[in-house]
């Protein structure tokens, strides 16, 4: 009692409860991320953050542009790579009512090995892929949902002030006028 500490998703199964993070993160509009390996972990961001459906009056946008890149790090005395580090890297924004919530990188890396058939280094490389943007999709929503707990405890903060943004196609946009 009186520590500070709140959870910051419902219990699981239950519908979140008004007023709630949980609340929040259901009403996200995950915009579309460009490429096969974008269309994976927007799947992944959508069975984590909205797993009853996308909603239709959202209250944020989460932009995300992902990027890939694989680094041999074992090799045989015939310089052949024998391991390699599969690297995910996303650019995160939030934004809501005109302003960005939150702007942030996640990074994932999942190691796999190289083995003799070529097909047989393509599939380990695939699962490895398949494990990064599960872990980079839960680090995501680790992230989104303490900068909107952030934002609930203090919506007044300066960080949130209005100002130049970018719509969910990426686009430059103006700040909405002033409500009076």
């Amino acid at each position: 009692m009186g520590c500070g500490f709140s959870p910051l998703y419902a219990r699981g199964g239950e519908a979140p409860a008004a007023g709630s993070v949980s609340e929040d993160l259901s009403r996200i509009r995950i915009a579309p991320i460009k490429d096969r390996l974008g269309q994976q972990l927007r799947n992944a961001l959508v069975q984590r953050i909205t797993p009853r459906g996308e909603p239709a009056d959202y209250l944020y946008i989460l932009t995300v542009t992902v990027s890939e890149s694989t680094t041999d790090l074992g090799y045989r005395r015939d310089n052949l790579a024998t391991l390699g580090n599969l690297t995910l890297s996303a650019n995160i924004n939030v934004q809501g009512d005109g302003f960005s919530i939150y702007g942030g990188v996640a990074n994932s890396v999942a190691s796999f090995d190289y083995i003799g058939p070529r097909y047989a280094s393509i599939a380990n490389e695939r699962d490895a892929r398949d494990r990064a943007i599960v872990q980079l999709a839960d680090d995501i929503r680790g992230q989104v949902a303490a900068a909107i707990a952030r934002y609930r405890a203090n919506p007044g903060d300066v960080r949130y002030r209005r100002g130049d943004s970018v719509d969910y196609l990426g686009r430059r946009v103006s700040p909405p006028a002033e409500r009076r």
